[in-house]
């Protein structure tokens, strides 16, 4: 019996993973199905005190309110995943993030079929009490797991008759405002990002320099100028040179803070 966990937030793509996954030929339990960054994030901390693991994780990477590679940074999972999402540009990092396989929906039993052979064959000779140390170290053998995720440097803009170029290096702050993602540089100066979503772009920046605070907006750690308890499980977030204050969501405010290092 196999033992693994789903982390996509479409209710249809949830429902034919479960289909799928029972016509495998292993028995497969899903031990939890989470829909968003703030569930992930909880459930690998209360993980550590579960008596039953998972083997594998089936996880999308773009969900309702971030990107799921933020939580493997702060908590590591503590076995493998395969990655299903509709963008093909996550797939190094997602090597670098414990992934095994990658599928690009839309996928077919053969496809899903492929990248549990995978699994069953990198864990065919691990004993039972492997450490993520010895996992981690299995993964480093795979194509693509040792490259490291390149991010974006600069962004071009579309304006008008022109296009011209953002460094990465001077954005405060990005803002989601319906269809439209904004990025403000250090003049205050507001840039129209060629994004659909603020997900798709945090998928595409450095986890270490930008993390999202909230459903709308996401900022850079060097541009932080301090932090001002707002009320309960929510801060306030000044920004330099702007001075500019935002609000953490009390569903990001925990992660924001481990990312800080606090």
């Amino acid at each position: 019996m196999f033992n693994v966990v789903i982390i996509e937030d479409e209710p249809l793509a949830r429902s034919k993973l479960q289909r799928l996954l029972q016509q495998l030929a292993d028995p497969i339990t899903v031990l939890a199905e989470l829909t968003s960054v703030a569930e992930v994030d909880a459930y690998f901390v209360q993980l550590k005190q579960q008596s039953i693991q998972p083997d594998l994780i089936f996880s999308d990477i773009e969900l309702s309110d971030g990107n799921v590679f933020s939580c493997n940074q702060h908590n590591a999972p503590a076995c493998p995943l395969i990655f299903i999402t509709a963008y093909d540009r996550f797939m190094l990092p997602a090597f670098d993030s414990f992934g095994i396989a990658y599928l690009l929906k839309p996928y077919n039993l053969t496809n899903l079929a492929q990248a549990w052979q995978k699994f069953r064959t990198l864990t065919a000779n691990k004993s039972t009490d492997n450490t993520l140390e010895q996992l981690q170290t299995l993964l480093k053998t795979l194509p693509g797991a040792s490259a490291k995720p390149e991010y974006l440097v600069r962004i071009p803009i579309r304006h008008q008759q022109q296009i011209y170029f953002l460094d990465v290096a001077d954005i405060v702050y990005i803002q989601a405002d319906g269809g439209l993602i904004m990025a403000f540089d250090q003049s205050g100066k507001r840039h129209y990002l060629p994004y659909s979503s603020l997900a798709a772009v945090e998928g595409l920046l450095d986890p270490d320099k930008f993390m999202r605070i909230n459903r709308s907006e996401m900022v850079q750690a060097a541009y932080i100028d301090k932090l001002v308890r707002y009320c309960k499980n929510t801060l306030s977030v000044y920004l330099t040179p702007l001075n500019v204050q935002l609000k953490t969501s009390q569903s990001r405010t925990s992660t924001f803070t481990s990312w800080l290092g606090l």
